[in-house]
């Protein structure tokens, strides 16, 4: 988990310093150091990137010949294709090489960075596209040696932490000579129930921004902290007491330095990397590393996001993310057999009760949000152009029409 992290923030700060200081998108905040991780855990992840951004791309570029779709509509169009694409392709690849793809549910989160990049890469201009994609390889190879490099060093004086590269099931670790540790755990989730669980969420997501212009906690992440939930029981508490420190941070680091936008995010997820680290130093866990990893990303995203909120919504956001995560976590409690290490094992206790509370929380909160939207009559009759009447009006004499006129002659 130490070289993981390793790898995370060094690419976090190259995608910060490049961005602020040449322009450059590489794809997006994350992709490039997860890209390096995946590579450890199973080289085939850059021949499936490729295929789902290549996937993305070509969707995106026949919405832009073909179609008025602009803005949002592109990026979830690109991260949609571009994570069927993905899926479909390690499926492939899982026949073709039977026992090679060793993935965790939590790693069903990769399959939209290809979209994402691809998105990043059509919204620059056509002339800065090559240097974008020459320092997005050169990072990738930089971030791959940084790892190399910490795993090396990590086998010499040993970690305590939950392994996540070094597994039995890579074949890097094999190629580079190291001795690997930890095993593999066995699926509980299968992966359509994850993938349905995911489209589900960013069907809300999308609902909730669209009608209430409200942002959630993070497009993908309330269902993944589900999934982890039944693995893991503290999942849940990991991610809401690491996201309320970061947030509380990250103002402050907003405030006093004036920093933003996609340099804030890194310096948010670096944040949410360390404070899962310093956890999986201290405690002994009996769940994937993979886990605790990107509950550590969850942490930097959702601060972020709430961070991004209005300050008068923030309630609201919290208390409707709670809402789906308990929504969830039931839908996943009647399908699947929970684990002995996994949330509500026991059956019903205080947290069903929690959840329950939390479900009615956000039903509230959505009523207002509802109540808030003016009725579409009354929004019309309010108008300052609902009186206006053209009958009385004298156009031939107006100095617009007039000016017009002059043009033309």
């Amino acid at each position: 988990m130490i070289a993981a992290s390793v790898i995370m923030v060094a690419g976090l700060t190259l995608v910060a310093l490049l961005s602020q200081s040449e322009g450059y998108r590489l794809g997006g905040v994350m992709v490039l150091p997860l890209l390096a991780i995946y590579t450890f855990r199973e080289p085939l992840s850059p021949v499936i990137f490729g295929i789902g951004a290549i996937a993305a791309w070509i969707a995106l570029w026949l919405l832009r010949e073909y179609t008025l779709n602009h803005g949002r509509r592109l990026f979830l169009a690109s991260v949609t294709v571009g994570a069927i694409a993905t899926i479909l392709a390690g499926y492939a690849f899982s026949l073709l090489f039977p026992g090679q793809l060793s993935f965790e549910n939590a790693e069903v989160i990769a399959s939209i960075f290809p979209g994402v990049t691809a998105y990043n890469v059509m919204r620059l201009n056509p002339d800065d596209r090559r240097g974008d994609l020459i320092a997005m390889g050169v990072g990738y190879l930089f971030l791959v040696g940084v790892g190399a490099a910490s795993l090396l060093v990590l086998a010499e004086i040993g970690s305590p932490t939950p392994a996540i590269l070094a597994l039995p099931t890579s074949d890097a670790i094999h190629w580079i000579g190291i001795e690997p540790h930890g095993s593999v755990y066995p699926t509980i989730i299968p992966d359509r129930i994850t993938i349905a669980l995911l489209f589900t969420d960013i069907v809300i997501y999308e609902g909730v921004r669209k009608r209430y212009d409200h942002r959630l906690a993070g497009i993908i992440i309330i269902p993944l902290l589900a999934v982890f939930s039944v693995r893991y029981a503290p999942a849940i508490v990991i991610y809401a007491i690491g996201a309320t420190a970061v947030y509380f941070l990250l103002s402050y680091v907003h405030w006093t330095t004036l920093i933003y936008g996609r340099v804030l995010l890194a310096i948010s997820l670096a944040l949410g990397t360390a404070y899962v680290l310093v956890i999986g130093v201290l405690q002994s866990i009996s769940a994937p590393g993979i886990i605790l990893f990107f509950i550590g990303l969850f942490v930097g995203i959702g601060a972020y996001n709430l961070h991004r909120v209005a300050p008068k919504n923030r309630s609201a956001h919290i208390r409707i993310s709670a809402g789906l995560f308990a929504l969830f976590y039931g839908i996943l409690f009647v399908l699947v057999d929970i684990p002995s290490e996994g949330l509500l094992h026991s059956g019903y206790s205080p947290a069903a009760f929690l959840g329950i509370v939390a479900v009615g929380l956000a039903l509230i909160e959505m009523y207002r949000f509802e109540r808030s939207i003016p009725d579409s009559a009354a929004f019309a009759r309010e108008s300052v152009f609902a009186n206006v009447s053209l009958d009385d009006g004298d156009l031939d004499g107006s100095p617009l029409v007039a000016d017009t006129e002059e043009e033309d002659r």
